[in-house]
């Protein structure tokens, strides 16, 4: 089980850094701007996440689409989340922040500490000359930016913290769904129906001759959504303690 490739440690570690510069830029330059200047650069990369991902789907059917390439995936929440917190402002805007904070730094963590599970690193080497691969890594080095983008320029305050319910109601919405179709459509999404994880796997395969496949599916599920569901909530407060953390004047509205 290798976390990170020599390809991942050549590409991702720069795209890093070069995205807290650019954080760090915007924060100078635009970060004490009113609320609608400073989420510009968020809305222009959520319409860019969403067009590299109608170019994935277009390019899947005009090449005999692949089912794992339906939205069931924890990443395929951004697709839906991103664009909603850079444009909905209404009753509702402060849990769809903290939805789409939480989970936009649980993706994030998770690349930071185990890329080569998130995209390979033959995705990295196909970069340019494949578009699946072109869209594994700028769809989640994107997530990641926007991220960055969240915390730089303050586009989310936490509230109370009973908001952290939002975050895993949604999750548990994601798993239930996600899990279910991964069943149904004998596709890995999310992991939920084999685990990419080899010594994990490993143990998933050796349970099935003791308890039958279904009992060891069921627990597998259980296992992975409540996993799915801790991250997002630690995540939550990862966000809060580095929210705290940068916290100064209060900025425009």
């Amino acid at each position: 089980m290798v976390l990170w490739t020599s390809e991942h440690t050549q590409t991702l570690l720069p795209a890093v850094i070069v995205f807290l510069i650019l954080g760090v830029i915007l924060k100078l330059t635009i970060g004490k701007q009113r609320f609608a200047i400073r989420m510009i650069p968020f809305q222009i990369l959520a319409c860019l996440l969403v067009l590299i991902e109608i170019g994935k789907q277009t390019y899947s059917l005009t090449h005999g689409y692949d089912l794992y390439h339906l939205p069931f995936h924890f990443c395929s929440l951004f697709i839906f989340m991103l664009p909603i917190m850079a444009f909905y402002r209404g009753k509702y805007q402060q849990t769809v922040f903290t939805i789409a904070t939480s989970i936009c730094a649980a993706m994030t963590l998770l690349l930071l500490i185990y890329p080569a599970l998130i995209y390979s690193d033959g995705n990295i080497k196909e970069f340019f000359t494949n578009y699946l691969s072109f869209h594994a890594v700028a769809f989640h080095n994107i997530v990641v930016l926007e991220f960055i983008l969240i915390l730089a320029l303050r586009l989310y305050d936490p509230g109370d913290v009973k908001e952290v319910k939002a975050p895993l109601l949604f999750t548990c919405g994601f798993c239930a769904i996600s899990a279910t179709m991964a069943q149904l459509l004998q596709t890995n999404f999310a992991n939920f129906y084999r685990c990419n994880i080899a010594p994990l796997e490993a143990v998933r395969l050796s349970l099935q001759p003791v308890l039958g496949y279904t009992v060891t599916q069921i627990l597998y599920v259980l296992i992975n959504a409540s996993l799915n569901v801790l991250f997002v909530f630690l995540s939550f407060w990862f966000v809060r303690l580095v929210s705290r953390i940068t916290a100064g004047k209060k900025l425009p509205a």
